[in-house]
């Protein structure tokens, strides 16, 4: 794997979304490359800082109907 690859990659197996192949490809490259294994660090970090401050509410529920009324007019 080169490094485009493993960048491309970084978000999604952050997020736990790449095959295990895929998972196992990235782990050898991180393994050999100081520079993606620091990147790599630094997306994570990045991700675990913005899960822990964004503010999750919850839609109110007329907004929800709203939408998917909406989305059933322009779907059909």
């Amino acid at each position: 794997m080169n490094c485009n690859k493993a960048m491309v990659l970084m978000s999604a197996a952050i997020d736990g979304e790449l095959t295990s192949k895929e998972g196992e490809e990235l782990a050898q490259h991180l393994a050999e490359c100081p520079e993606c294994r620091s990147e790599f660090q630094d997306a994570k970090n990045t991700k675990i800082i913005i899960r822990e401050r964004v503010l999750r509410v919850k839609a109110p529920k007329t907004l929800i109907e709203s939408i998917v009324k909406l989305t059933t007019v322009i779907s059909t």
